[in-house]
């Protein structure tokens, strides 16, 4: 019987090892059994993978050969893939040290400067693209958001595959990709920082691309819009409603022309309040910004340095 289990992550961990996954020349093996297996498996193909830490050790040995992983992000189940071998082979500290390298060499470190040493080896990964609404009513879960690594329950196991093997019609989204992508970076960056994002949030008729809020606090702490082409009145007066109501703080997204643009015309002009407010933001340097934190968020906080 195939087992299911639901594997939450970063996005860019998730392009990292499961879509993009990596090359054999970019891992330090010093373990010629894996060196053998992974060669074996993949011959000169990508290597895709996945990773638990320590204390989900327990899940981990329940995953055995074609088994599946459904890979969560977002409010969004993006890819499934079915389990090709583990490692380490036994509990041998030498093992151990081999998969720790090479889980840092993919992933980095976490916040705690701890990395996930228990790897799973996949294949056949393929795009599912199912909102965790349409996965809750397919197999009677209740999921507002999956939180941890986990093994579905056996009575929901069947549910879930014949629902992955049934045709499901292709849905395009209205929205261009590269918007779905800066949205999808800014949700996870919400996500190490430490606060607790939310995608199209909605509030009094405005959706926001993505809001950021933190407990106790009332309303969104940031608001963001990302503005890749067209006009950009639409999300000033969005954002200028939300720090009106909440004093959030709002970001823009853009272009370099568009940030040019904004600031030549519009906050000179009739959104001349936000001039001293709105945080305009390139693309390019949010996307470097993204890559920065995911690579050193732990050494951040062994510095002490805390999202205020």
């Amino acid at each position: 019987m195939v087992k299911v289990f639901l594997a939450p992550g970063f996005l860019k961990h998730i392009k990292r090892s499961v879509i993009d996954g990596v090359r054999l020349q970019e891992l330090d093996l010093q373990d010629r059994t894996l060196l053998d297996s992974i060669r074996t498996e993949y011959g000169s193909s990508p290597i895709k993978l996945w990773a638990v830490k320590e204390t989900l050790v327990g899940y981990w040995e329940r995953c055995e050969p074609g088994d599946l992983l459904l890979f969560y992000n977002g409010g969004i189940f993006r890819y499934s893939g079915e389990v090709a071998f583990r490692y380490p082979t036994v509990a041998d500290p030498p093992q151990l040290q081999v998969s720790s390298r090479l889980a840092e060499t993919v992933w980095g470190r976490d916040v705690d400067g701890r990395t996930w040493p228990y790897l799973i080896f996949l294949k056949n990964v393929r795009e599912i693209s199912l909102p965790l609404e349409e996965f809750n009513r397919a197999t009677g879960y209740k999921f507002k958001a999956v939180a941890g690594f986990t093994l579905a329950k056996r009575a929901r196991e069947e549910d879930i595959l014949g629902f992955l093997r049934a045709p499901r019609p292709r849905v395009v989204a209205p929205s261009e990709p590269e918007h779905d992508q800066i949205v999808d970076i800014i949700y996870d960056l919400g996500q190490l920082i430490g606060y607790q994002p939310e995608k199209r949030w909605r509030y009094e008729g405005y959706e926001f691309d993505v809001a950021w809020f933190r407990k106790p606090r009332v309303g969104p702490k940031c608001v963001f819009e990302v503005q890749l082409r067209g006009s950009v009145e639409a999300a000033l007066t969005k954002l200028k409603h939300a720090h009106d109501l909440w004093e959030s703080t709002p970001f823009l997204i853009s272009t370099p022309e568009q940030i040019e643009k904004l600031e030549r015309k519009y906050l000179e002009g009739a959104f001349h309040e936000l001039r001293d407010i709105l945080v305009p933001v390139r693309i390019d340097e949010i996307e470097q910004f993204y890559e920065f934190k995911g690579k050193f968020e732990w050494l951040e906080r062994k510095f002490g340095l805390k999202p205020s």
